[in-house]
């Protein structure tokens, strides 16, 4: 079974909602609403196809995400004009849990829905994806397949990779570069996934505000600007690699998360071709 994912874009307006309870449409005010510039990527799933060597005719996916999302949001305001948000937020994750049951039974029968993630701004991101079929027992409904919000966060740290098992020459030989005595340093980006149901009334897994503070207080105003090996408590005595650093970091926030929702991922891009992700051992 392979995945094909197509990315398209579409820009939409919306309106804050109000923590006291969802307005009405009449009530909504022009300067209330405002837009952004949204990334979709819908993935498919299925197999090859030996007479055309591809699992779908990308076209007729490209038509049925036009037809059915793009078209009915793209430079439109969303609660005046897609009645099905008249009456609850728009948010990434209310969207992408939209988007995913509006395409599940419209795609060619040579393909199943995989992954619907809907990008509102670079820094916050929500997934929907279906539940694999060995999961199926807990699947009572699509509605009940698990949804992600991803914030993205930087912070500029050094570090020096030198095992007191090994030989400088061993060190050396190992970690090259990054065994230079004095360290180095990265900026590093932190990508962090949280998962759960939807709340009715705020429409998100957990509120972006209440996530940023956690790992801000937890991770990145510990951790800026300042020396894995000497400034960090939990790394003494340990290599402190981006692998080590990812786990901690797991360590440090799973037991944060308010339920119901739960963290599901803590992904770290060290450079541009170096990224490590770490998901609990479970």
């Amino acid at each position: 079974m392979l995945t094909m994912t197509r990315r398209v874009m579409f820009s939409a307006g919306k309106t804050d909602w109000p923590e006291n309870g969802s307005p009405a449409v009449a009530d909504i005010s022009e300067p209330e609403v405002y837009g952004h510039n949204y990334v979709l990527d819908v993935t498919v799933a299925g197999d090859i196809d030996p007479r055309t060597g591809v699992i779908v005719n990308i076209k007729d996916i490209d038509q049925i995400v036009r037809e059915r999302i793009v078209d009915r949001f793209d430079r439109k305001s969303i609660h005046r004009q897609a009645a099905e948000f008249s009456n609850m937020p728009v948010t990434p994750e209310s969207l992408a849990n939209w988007i995913a049951g509006e395409l599940d039974d419209e795609l060619p029968s040579e393909v199943t829905l995989s992954r619907v993630r809907v990008e509102e701004t670079p820094l916050i991101s929500a997934e929907w994806t279906r539940i694999e079929p060995r999961d199926m027992e807990m699947q009572r409904s699509k509605t009940e397949a698990p949804m992600r919000m991803t914030r993205t966060y930087e912070f500029a740290a050094s570090h020096r990779l030198h095992s007191p098992e090994l030989s400088d020459e061993e060190n050396r030989e190992l970690f090259g570069k990054c065994n230079y005595p004095n360290g180095h340093g990265h900026n590093y980006v932190l990508e962090i996934t949280v998962e759960g149901p939807i709340d009715g009334r705020s429409g998100r897994v957990l509120q972006p505000d209440v996530l940023d503070e956690i790992v801000n207080r937890e991770i990145v105003n510990r951790y800026d600007h300042r020396h894995f090996n000497y400034d960090i408590p939990e790394f003494q005595g340990i290599i402190p690699s981006t692998e080590v650093v990812t786990k901690i970091i797991w360590e440090r926030l799973a037991g944060e998360i308010p339920p119901p929702a739960r963290l599901a991922s803590v992904l770290i891009r060290e450079t541009a071709r170096n990224i490590f992700e770490y998901r609990g051992e479970a």
